[in-house]
This record gives structure tokens, C-alpha cells and sequence, in this order.
């Protein structure tokens, strides 16, 4: 029988799903000697508010003041959401601990892969997905990525540049974009390859000493080089 089976048969409520819960993450701090932080959004909540956004700050803060550790596993799950705020909260993390691994049981998109890429030990297995790095806006009232409203709107430019007529039901879209909106979406995109590109040079990079085919050093050139790349793969949706 499966471990979500067993569960499934004990008939649990959420008292006791929450004490085991704690209890065996109590067993992954006790197995990796380090302290350990869950910073997981409920993916079933459909259209609620769990992308990663400002409120999320004070209850990091809170529980990072609780722990005394010199290293950190933090258990990521989450859809996105602000690449800002997903900056704030490395920058917290990064602040009390020079060691941080990331472990991502299930998925960590967009700007949840951005936080992931800040860490020297990233731990995923088959089951785990990571996405790309474009943050996500809210436009109209709607939450989409940064990435699919540039490369719309430039889908609708190709077509007029072509020479043929301008589509009539792209008209209300366009009357409701500003270009403010437009250098918006561009400036999430900017920071979050930025980010990547840093934190991977910094910190996932600051033990790559040695190329392994030539054993040659590694120069910090080649370590942003290598970074950029992988930044830039990471930016592009049809990966």
C-alpha cells in the first residue's frame, strides 16, 4: 500500500494531518541537521489568492526569527507570483543563512523557480517541476505571465507589419493596454533573468572551482556566462 493510501485509511481530520505533518518534518531536520521552513501555497484553492505576494512577508519574517540554525532547507510550493516579493524573501532568507537548499516536493513555478535558483542545494525528484521565470501580472483583473502579454501583443504587431488589416477583435484588447503596462510586463522580465543570472553565479555556482572535462579553474566570468544562459532557457516558454 502507498504512503497516501495509508493516510487516506487512517481517516484523518486536520488536527492530526497537521501533527504528523510537523512530525515528519521534524524526522527532515533531524535526517539533513539543518532547519527546515515550508513556504507551501494550497494549489486546490482554484482562483484564491495564493500567489506569492506581499502579505507573504511577516509570516517568513515571524517564523525565520523562530529558528536558530546555521543552515536551511526550505520546502518550496507554490504557482508564482511577484518576482519583487520573491527577491524580498531570498534577501530575508539569504540575510541569517550563508547555506540554503531548496526542496521542491511537487512545483515551483515562475517566480517560485526564481527562489529556487537561489540556492547552493536544490533538491527535486520526478514528481517536482519547476517553470518559467516570468513573473505574473495582473491586468484587468485577470493573473497572467508577463511573457504571454508581450508575446501577444507582438503577434498582433507582426500581423498589421504584414500588410493585412487590423483584426477588430484585437481592438479592445489593445484600448485597454498602456504602453506603461507594456514596459511593465518587460521590466518583470528583465528582473527575474537578472536575479536568476545573479543568484546562480553567487551562490549555486560558488563551489563549481573546476571544469570537470579540462580541470581547469573556473573563472567568475564563465560562472556568470553559465549563469546567463540558464537564465535565459529558463525565460523561454516553448522550453
Amino acid at each position: 500500500m502507498g504512503t497516501f493510501s495509508e493516510y487516506l485509511d487512517r481517516g484523518w481530520g486536520f488536527p492530526e494531518l497537521t501533527a504528523e505533518r510537523k512530525k515528519q518534518l521534524a524526522r527532515v531536520a533531524d535526517v539533513r541537521k539543518r532547519d527546515v521552513l515550508v513556504y507551501a501555497a494550497d494549489l486546490k484553492k482554484g482562483q484564491a489568492p495564493i500567489a506569492i505576494s506581499y502579505p507573504d512577508l511577516l509570516p517568513i519574517l515571524d517564523q525565520i526569527s523562530n529558528l536558530s540554525g546555521a543552515s536551511l532547507d526550505l520546502v518550496l510550493e507554490t504557482p508564482g507570483g511577484s518576482a519583487e516579493i520573491a527577491e524580498q524573501i531570498v534577501r530575508i532568507i539569504r540575510d541569517k543563512y550563508p547555506d540554503v537548499a531548496v526542496i521542491v516536493p511537487g512545483t515551483a513555478k515562475s517566480a517560485g523557480t526564481i527562489m529556487t535558483m537561489a540556492a547552493d542545494e536544490i533538491l527535486l525528484d520526478h514528481s517536482s517541476a519547476l517553470g518559467p521565470i516570468d513573473a505574473q501580472l495582473t491586468w484587468q483583473g485577470k493573473v497572467f505571465s508577463a511573457d504571454a502579454l508581450l508575446k501577444g501583443f507582438d503577434r498582433i504587431k507582426a500581423e498589421v507589419a504584414d500588410g493585412g488589416p487590423l483584426n477588430k477583435a484585437y481592438i479592445p484588447i489593445l484600448q485597454g493596454i498602456s504602453p506603461g503596462e507594456l514596459e511593465s510586463a518587460q521590466n518583470q522580465l528583465d528582473l527575474a533573468k537578472d536575479l536568476v543570472t545573479e543568484w546562480l553565479t553567487t551562490y549555486k555556482f560558488s563551489r563549481w572551482d573546476v571544469h570537470s572535462s579540462t580541470g581547469q579553474p573556473v573563472t567568475l566570468p564563465e560562472k556568470h556566462a553559465q549563469a546567463d544562459k540558464i537564465a535565459t532557457a529558463l525565460c523561454k516558454h516553448s522550453k
